[in-house]
């Protein structure tokens, strides 16, 4: 409510001034009786945009709270509550499947230690071909390993 009131006082002394001017040039005083229905739009002009503003300010706040993440201010990741309640739809349906012995739970990584020695199996694309067909080697040789090939 304070920002409506701060909004209105703003634009009614925004379109007092203009209807000031608009007077000025049409030779009406402001504090003539004709001048009533100037002053009476001036008020309603006022009140209706301030009341558009604060509409569109606490939109802005509704869709704020909705953000999920850990981002820095404007790089907050949106989610919608039907997005939300459709994730935790699935997560309880995978659950169930999995008590079930439906679905097999996701598997632990393995982690092995690598050696120094080994040639890495991944390099930049700005590395020299010489170490890029090497990595892709290494690639080749540990898919054999593992008889995917």
């Amino acid at each position: 409510m304070t920002r409506f009131l701060v909004l209105f006082g703003i634009l009614l002394v925004i379109a007092i001034a203009m209807i000031a001017a608009a007077a000025m040039q049409a030779d009406i005083s402001l504090m003539d009786s004709k001048a009533t229905p100037l002053w009476l739009c001036a008020v309603a002009v006022a009140a209706y945009v301030a009341w558009r503003i604060e509409g569109v300010l606490k939109r802005r706040e509704r869709k704020q709270d909705v953000s999920v993440g850990e981002g820095r201010g404007f790089l907050k990741t949106k989610v919608s509550p039907a997005q939300s309640a459709r994730a935790a739809r699935v997560a309880a349906r995978r659950k169930k499947l999995i008590a079930e012995g439906k679905l097999e739970a996701d598997p632990e990584p393995e982690t092995k230690p690598e050696t120094g020695d080994e040639a890495p199996s991944r390099v930049s694309q700005a590395a020299p071909i010489k170490d890029r067909m090497a990595a892709r080697a290494e690639r080749v040789r540990q898919a054999k390993e593992q008889g995917k090939l």
